[in-house]
């Protein structure tokens, strides 16, 4: 008898197991979407060799998206950061090139480390060729409600260049 109700147990967890480990995954990437949304604001950092430049954040379409306009009044660009199941999907709308292009760039799931937040390219749009400049990663550190950071890699024929942005509430 005992040995039958173990059997059932264990048949029992096995059909449940599935179904709970998604719950389980899901729940470091809305929490750290919320943490990117308490991000909304003016914010300044230096980029050696360019100067200043600002970078303004704000939740939008009813808080599913959030935009980041970075750059300087007359030359910038945008990114929007979406949540995407269990990870956090960043499109960015680059101005490096003449004809532009949409960079797709995707957390792995998200753990418990929700301040530090690593994308990798998945696609682009309107790239004509692998070897264009492009953006290949973006490693977002978030130390407190008044600072964080960009780390922005940059791929051109095959050459890395990395620009790091620390940010500071304006």
């Amino acid at each position: 008898m005992l040995l039958k109700m173990r059997k059932r147990a264990v048949v029992i967890i096995a059909f449940l197991m599935p179904a709970l480990l998604p719950a389980i995954s899901l729940a470091g990437a809305p929490e750290a979407y919320q943490h990117l949304k308490a991000l909304a604001g003016n914010w300044e950092a230096e980029l050696p060799g360019f100067g200043k430049i600002t970078s303004n954040v704000r939740v939008v379409s009813n808080g599913k998206a959030i935009e980041e306009v970075i750059g300087t009044p007359s030359d910038n660009e945008i990114s929007v950061y979406t949540l995407n199941v269990d990870k956090i999907l960043l499109t960015h709308y680059c101005a490096m090139t003449p004809d532009g292009h949409q960079v797709r760039l995707q957390t792995s799931r998200i753990g418990p480390e929700i301040g530090h937040l690593n994308f990798n390219f998945v696609s682009a749009t309107n790239l004509h060729s692998a070897a264009a400049p492009h953006m290949r990663q973006v490693i977002m550190t978030v130390s407190d409600r008044d600072h964080y950071s960009e780390q922005w890699v940059k791929t051109e024929n095959g050459k890395q260049t990395i620009f790091n942005l620390s940010f500071a509430r304006r």
